[in-house]
């Protein structure tokens, strides 16, 4: 489990570091040039290059990624030229708010995993046919339509909820619901094919034949056997979570790390997309570490297929 454990944690390093790099390239290479964006149109071309040169960009692309990749190891990743301050600082600042929604929209993403369960163990009847097919249509809506049409509802014709901002536990309703509304069908579907394919299980019709009913056989025989690609699937998604916050945050003026990363992108502000997406990825690779470890626990042939 050890030697898993740790072959897992260098691959997730790894991971970090490549998408580190691709972050950067991806910038430096887009069309337009961060000193004009900082300077304006109206820049002469000596501001132009007095700008470049304080900011690097007139250095070769290799030697800049040298340096890129010192500040990596540092976490030393400048200043953000919009907001005058340290960029990692400004990141950390923002995480608060992004988590705080992403644990919210998990809490009620969960009620997938029960819905799952549900159709998993009335498989083919009315109940099962019922959540299928609105997980289904859940998946296949984009979530800032979702987030759209909640304001329009919520908001602005019942005027049960605020549609934008924060301050009070309302105003977290709207995002976490529409940020949770593909992760709900992704896990209803999950659970359902998991607990389905367990019921089929030797063991489980055994356990009919005792004379247990349907709740007890779930509770008892189902949950640990189905848990494996659930808990799989779902770390994944939660670590996701971030990423996706960047569109609902927008839609909803949310003062998270995915509004910061929309404002930091549009500007060229290499330093706070460096420290935003490598903070993101991060969290991603140490989600997904979590996950495959629990997997392993749970499910000792993972365990045994990454030995192979």
């Amino acid at each position: 489990m050890t030697k898993y454990a740790l072959r897992t944690a260098a691959t997730g390093v790894l991971i970090i570091f490549g998408a580190a790099t691709l972050v950067f390239f991806i910038m430096r290479l887009a069309p337009g040039d961060q000193a004009i964006v900082l300077l304006g149109p109206d820049a002469t071309a000596a501001e132009v290059a007095d700008a470049r040169a304080r900011l690097g960009l007139d250095q070769p692309l290799p030697v800049q990624y040298w340096h890129y990749l010192g500040q990596l190891v540092t976490l030393d990743f400048g200043e953000s030229y919009r907001f005058g301050q340290p960029a990692l600082d400004l990141v950390l600042s923002r995480l608060p708010a992004s988590v705080e929604l992403a644990l919210a929209a998990t809490v009620v993403a969960m009620l997938g995993v029960v819905f799952g369960a549900l159709a998993g163990a009335y498989r083919g009847r009315w109940i099962d046919r019922g959540i299928s097919g609105l997980a289904l249509t859940l998946y296949s809506m984009p979530p800032f339509w979702i987030g759209i049409m909640l304001i329009l509802v919520m908001a602005l014709q019942l005027r049960l909820l605020p549609s934008a901002g924060v301050g009070t536990p309302a105003h977290i309703v709207l995002p976490a619901l529409t940020l949770a509304a593909p992760f709900t069908a992704l896990l209803t579907r999950i659970t359902r094919s998991s607990v389905a394919e367990t019921m089929a299980e030797p063991h489980v019709r055994r356990a009919y034949a005792k004379g247990l009913s349907t709740r007890e056989v779930v509770t008892g025989h189902v949950v640990r056997n189905a848990a494996t690609p659930v808990v799989t699937v779902g770390a994944l998604h939660i670590s996701t979570l971030l990423g996706g916050a960047v569109i609902v945050e927008s839609v909803f003026s949310w003062p998270g790390l995915g509004s910061l990363l929309v404002t930091a992108v549009s500007n060229r502000d290499y330093s706070i997309v460096q420290a935003a997406v490598l903070l993101i990825a991060a969290i991603v690779v140490c989600c997904n570490v979590a996950a495959d470890l629990i997997a392993a626990r749970l499910d000792p042939r993972v365990r045994l297929g990454g030995a192979s």
